[in-house]
């Protein structure tokens, strides 16, 4: 197994601790690295600031008595005083050791290596068990035999410094850095218990779907948000859910119904020896029957269809007072005998749109029109333009509905007391308006003032 594969099994906060460890420890570390880089530099290059310091101070001294070019005359009356931890030896042109300072009593002897030239030298190396700086400088480059003066210092004290400084900084890193994935790991756990509260109510809803997603978190935060358009996710897919069981009973029932009737006609019929005229009869009835069925079953195919295109429109501008003029006109012919229909409608009013969807929406509207309206009554079509919208509306004084019914209109198969009375149905009429408005960003609403004072449908399209 990789180690991406295993990272992946581990929980978000553990992922997240590991991340914000790793990013620490990386920060941390190149931190430490510069600034420990910096304090050693800056340490030996105080030690040769020391070493110049003690030279110039040693020369000084010389030359206050008269022994900067011949260290011999000083060795007697005048010896060389080095500050602690400072070792200083004069030496001549041949490296003879001509005096040093007391400080070389307690330690080894120290070997001389004078420098080629007859600059200032600086020289590292190894004195017993640990490493000195030398500093060598010519005390009189004029002279043909040129004396020196050495002065050593020990770098242990550095060293133990350095030394100390790393196992401090080191203790400091592993503490900090596993400190802060403690502290990151639990408010990682802090800040994701919402989540685990969220996948703990989202387990219980797959066994009572009635339930929501929790939202009280004790803060506002994205989660918070998160939860809540879950749970209006969740009420519209619950909603969905009951409308689509709602749709197969219904759709079901109103199916099963014609055919019922068919088998029924059709097991009366053939029991006995008939007639003629009852067998025409029989067949009258089962074709009326048939042609409800298929009528039903048509009107299940466009609605289906119209809610599968999903936006993909092939609209075209017309002209829409025309195009309803001529729906009216083979309304009137196909149904003479029913309410008049009064057109109230300017000239020139268009919109994109697809003839054939507006069609199907003024058929329906007239078609419920007319058939809950007595033959007595009057049935009014408008068509105006109204805020960059384009309205039709048709009023008829049917049966009207309660107010408190008006959203219900549009569901599927949904049918008042006083239609089902008063006409055969299938319910789907409304449901396909309403798609087809809202397939353009339309809508369509319904009014009325209560039962047997009309009704008003109004679909808005949006003339762009």
């Amino acid at each position: 197994m990789n180690i991406r594969a295993l990272i992946s099994r581990l929980s978000i906060s553990t992922r997240l601790t590991l991340w914000f460890g790793t990013s620490l420890l990386v920060l941390l570390t190149l931190f430490v690295v510069g600034l420990y880089v910096s304090v050693h530099l800056g340490l030996h290059d105080d030690l040769e600031t020391r070493l110049h310091e003690e030279a110039a101070a040693v020369q000084t001294h010389l030359r206050a008595h008269g022994g900067a070019s011949l260290p011999q005359s000083a060795a007697g009356s005048h010896p060389v005083q080095a500050a602690p931890g400072t070792f200083i030896r004069l030496l001549g042109a041949d490296g003879r050791v001509v005096q040093k300072s007391s400080s070389f009593q307690a330690r080894p002897s120290l070997p001389v290596d004078l420098p080629e030239s007859t600059a200032a030298t600086l020289h590292t190396r190894t004195w017993g068990s640990t490493a000195a700086k030398s500093l060598y400088v010519p005390l009189d480059t004029k002279s043909p035999a040129v004396a020196w003066l050495e002065v050593t210092k020990l770098q242990s004290p550095i060293h133990r410094q350095l030394h100390s400084l790393r196992g401090w900084l080191v203790i400091g890193i592993v503490g900090g850095v596993g400190m802060a994935m403690l502290v990151g790991y639990g408010l990682a756990r802090r800040a994701l218990r919402p989540v685990a509260a969220l996948t703990a109510a989202a387990n219980d809803m797959q066994e009572q779907p009635s339930g929501s997603l929790p939202t009280d978190f004790g803060v506002e935060d994205e989660l918070t948000d998160l939860a809540e358009t879950f749970n209006d996710l969740i009420g519209r897919l619950r909603d969905s859910l009951q409308r689509e069981r709602r749709f197969r009973a219904d759709a079901a029932h109103n199916m099963f119904t014609p055919l019922t009737a068919i088998q029924s006609e059709l097991d009366v019929t053939l029991r006995n020896p008939r007639s003629e005229n009852e067998y025409r009869e029989a067949l009258r009835t089962v074709r009326r029957h048939t042609e409800t069925l298929s009528s039903l079953l048509e009107e299940l195919m466009t609605l289906s269809r119209i809610e599968a295109r999903d936006g993909q429109l092939s609209p075209t501008r017309i002209d829409v007072s025309r195009q309803v003029e001529d729906r009216i006109r083979r309304a009137q012919e196909a149904h003479p005998e029913a309410a008049s229909i009064e057109w109230e409608g300017g000239s020139g009013i268009e919109t994109l749109v697809s003839p054939e969807d507006l069609n199907l929406v003024v058929d329906h509207l007239l078609g419920n029109a007319l058939k809950y309206t007595p033959d007595e009554g009057q049935v009014t079509v408008q068509v105006a333009k109204e805020e960059g919208d384009v309205v039709l509306r048709v009023l008829d004084s049917g049966i009207g509905f309660d107010p408190e019914v008006a959203d219900r209109l549009f569901e599927r198969f949904y049918r008042t007391g006083a239609a089902e009375q008063c006409a055969d149905g299938g319910g789907l009429g409304l449901p396909i308006v309403e798609a087809i408005a809202e397939s353009y960003g339309g809508a369509v609403t319904a009014w009325s003032s209560g039962h047997e004072e009309g009704s008003t449908f109004e679909v808005r399209l949006p003339r762009r």
